[in-house]
């Protein structure tokens, strides 16, 4: 082993028989090894220096950086180095350091193998460390999902949010200190799964029979207005909403900001579009929030928080966005697209009144947006009369877009 060549090891789901031969000569011939308290114990019982990784990463980093070029190195990975893994956060920080990477198995393997499931079918995501990861959005859309938990997000509260799919049809497996003697798989729906008790250090595999069978299975733009709950609270129509969706240039990742969430529409079309991302949705009608909240629900998602209040004092301060949506001001137009700031921004606003479509081109251009275009939609829907249709004109609506780069 060169000693200017530090090693970043999977070390496996954890029984040290899971650890292949070339990996363990490598940390049987290091002079540090490093890793987790319980890694240390199984698999480096007798190196001659040990260091255990804590809560802080810090003193990690420097400890490689000052040791690499004159001591045998090696990190230790738990389960796969390429799934999840510390390998990432170090080579990251530490781009200089020609750190050799041998990957390992991972608990997500002995999973699929116990249940006979294949690698390429999965979408993967982690709630170790993390809050939900748009968890509904994910396990709705695809058929199968693996989830390693931990912290908070243990199996049965996991399961908890997942019985909120009620139109899903789901089956959960759940996967504990595999590989150990006290290995235990459980099966069951997300209530049995719920009712149990888990290590929070478990991967689940999700199991969605029918994606398709979600309220809308289609790409999200322009859904139709029958798709919602509807009340007395107005809502934008499916062929404006459509265009909305467009001129916000949504991307899976994106972070959007609504001010005026009505129904809730837009606010779930823009939730789809964008289910690796987020939605901050205010609106300050407390019948239109009820309605707002029913339709998400009916959706099942949870990558929208919703907040009842008025813009911009309803705004948090330490809300993350990178476009915003104004469906409806309450007359504090020039007011919000101020307190929006000066960051690079997407904005869209949706104007019935003329008035209101030349305040939104002010307050655009007042604030350094360029790019700036309005769009007027007039649409007309067909309905029957006797055995011929009539069109029916819906009101226009004005949309003006900018983009402050």
């Amino acid at each position: 082993m060169n000693g200017q060549i530090p090693y970043i090891i999977g070390v496996g789901p954890g029984s040290p028989g899971f650890l292949y031969p070339i990996a363990k000569d490598l940390i049987d011939r290091a002079d540090i090894v490093i890793g987790g308290r319980r890694q240390l114990t199984e698999f480096a019982p007798n190196a001659p220096e040990t260091v255990v990784i804590d809560k802080g990463l810090s003193s990690i980093l420097a400890l490689i950086e000052s040791k690499w070029r004159e001591k045998r190195l090696v990190v230790l990975a738990s389960g796969d180095t390429g799934l999840f893994s510390i390998r990432a956060y170090l080579q990251n920080r530490l781009p200089d350091v020609p750190f050799k990477v041998l990957p390992g198995i991972s608990s997500l393997q002995c999973l699929l193998a116990h249940c006979n499931a294949n690698l390429n079918d999965l979408k993967i995501i982690t709630l170790h460390g993390a809050a939900d990861a748009n968890l509904q959005n994910t396990v709705m859309m695809n058929p199968l999902t693996a989830i390693f938990c931990g912290g908070e997000n243990t199996p049965q509260s996991i399961a908890a949010k997942l019985t909120r799919l009620k139109f899903a049809s789901l089956w959960l497996t759940v996967g504990e200190n595999l590989t150990y003697p006290e290995e235990r798989v459980s099966c069951g729906s997300p209530a049995d799964i719920a009712q149990g008790d888990f290590s929070e250090l478990s991967v689940m595999l999700i199991k969605n029979n029918d994606p398709a069978s979600r309220p809308w299975p289609y790409l999200p733009a322009g859904i139709a207005d029958e798709a919602f709950t509807r009340g007395n609270v107005p809502m934008t129509k499916s062929e404006v909403r459509a265009v909305i969706t467009a001129k916000l240039h949504l991307t899976p990742q994106s972070r959007l900001l609504e001010i005026g969430s009505g129904t809730g529409s837009v606010t779930i079309e823009a939730a789809l579009a964008a289910y690796n991302g987020s939605v901050i949705s205010l609106e300050k009608n407390p019948a239109a929030v009820a309605l707002c909240r029913e339709n998400l629900a009916r959706f099942g998602l949870d990558n929208v928080k919703l907040i009842e209040g008025e813009a911009p004092a309803a705004i948090p301060e330490d809300a993350i966005f990178d476009r915003v949506f104004i469906g409806g001001s309450g007359g504090n137009l020039a007011d919000i697209i101020k307190s929006l700031g000066e960051k690079p921004l997407r904005a869209v606003i949706s104007a019935i009144t003329l008035e209101s479509a030349g305040e939104a081109l002010t307050a655009l251009q007042d604030c350094g947006f360029s790019d700036i275009e309005a769009v007027q939609i007039t649409a007309a829907r067909s309905r029957p009369a006797g055995s011929k249709h009539l069109m029916l004109g819906l009101n226009p609506v004005t949309i003006i877009s900018g983009e402050r780069k």
